[in-house]
C-alpha cells in the first residue's frame, strides 16, 4: 500500500520483557509521541482512536488521523493491518480465536465503512500467526468455526486454519479477495524469527506490530 508501512517486529529485534514500543516506533522513523495502542483482552470491540494513548479493553484500533501510529502484540495471534490510500483511514486488529469467533475483522471494516472508507479502496494484510499445521483445538474451539476450516488433529480435536477464517470474513465484509495478503510465515514452526505461546507457554515473548503511514 503506498505510503502506508504495517510491521511485525521478529524476535531478536527487541526485549521482550519490556513493552518497549515507543523505542521501536522511533527505530521506524515514526514520531514515538503519536503512538496509541490498546490494553487487549482478547475481545471483538474496536475503537476509532484520533489521539495517542494507551486504550482500554480493546482489541482493535482504526484511526481516520494519519499522524497517529497504531500498535498491537501478538505471539501466536493474527496482526491484521488495514490500510485505504484513497482516504488514508487505516486500523491494526488483534485476532485471536475468540476475536475471531466474534467477527473482530468484520467489526473492524464495518468501522472503516462508518467512518468513510470505500470498502473497494480498503487492502488487508494478514501478518505471521500460527498456523493450521500447529493450531490445535478441541471441539469447545472448533465448534465456533465451520467445518471447512479445519482438519482433523488427534482424538476429538482439529486443527483450525485461523487466518483463512479471517480472509474469509475480510471478503464476507466486503473486500475484494485480491486487496487481501497473507503472509505464509507460522510463529510456532519458526522459533529462529518469532515468538509464540503456544511452542513455549507463559515465558513467550511477544511481537510488536506497528502500523502508520509515511
Amino acid at each position: 500500500m503506498d505510503g502506508f508501512c504495517p510491521v511485525l517486529t521478529q524476535k531478536h529485534e527487541h526485549d521482550s520483557k519490556t513493552d518497549n514500543r515507543k523505542a521501536i516506533v522511533k527505530s521506524l522513523n515514526f514520531d514515538p509521541n503519536k503512538l496509541a495502542y490498546p490494553k487487549q483482552v482478547h475481545s471483538s470491540k474496536v475503537i476509532s482512536v484520533n489521539k495517542p494513548g494507551i486504550i482500554e479493553e480493546t482489541d482493535g484500533v482504526i484511526s481516520i488521523n494519519k499522524e497517529i501510529v497504531l500498535s498491537i502484540q501478538v505471539a501466536d495471534c493474527v496482526p491484521l493491518f488495514l490500510g485505504d490510500k484513497v482516504s488514508g483511514y487505516f486500523g491494526l486488529v488483534h485476532s485471536g480465536w475468540r476475536g475471531t469467533a466474534n467477527n473482530i475483522s468484520r467489526r473492524a471494516v464495518k468501522r472503516m465503512k462508518e467512518v468513510g472508507s470505500n470498502v473497494n479502496n480498503i487492502k488487508g494484510m494478514i501478518g505471521p500467526a500460527i498456523n493450521q499445521c500447529c493450531f490445535e483445538v478441541g471441539p469447545e474451539v472448533s465448534d465456533q468455526f465451520d467445518n471447512s476450516f479445519s482438519i482433523a488433529g488427534k482424538g476429538d480435536r482439529q486443527m483450525l486454519d485461523l487466518k483463512s477464517v479471517i480472509k474469509h470474513q475480510l471478503i464476507d465484509s466486503g473486500v475484494k479477495s485480491e486487496n487481501i495478503i497473507i503472509d505464509d510465515d507460522c510463529t510456532s514452526c519458526r522459533e529462529d524469527l518469532y515468538y509464540s505461546y503456544r511452542r513455549d507457554g507463559k515465558k513467550s515473548g511477544r511481537m510488536i506490530a506497528i502500523a502508520g503511514w509515511r
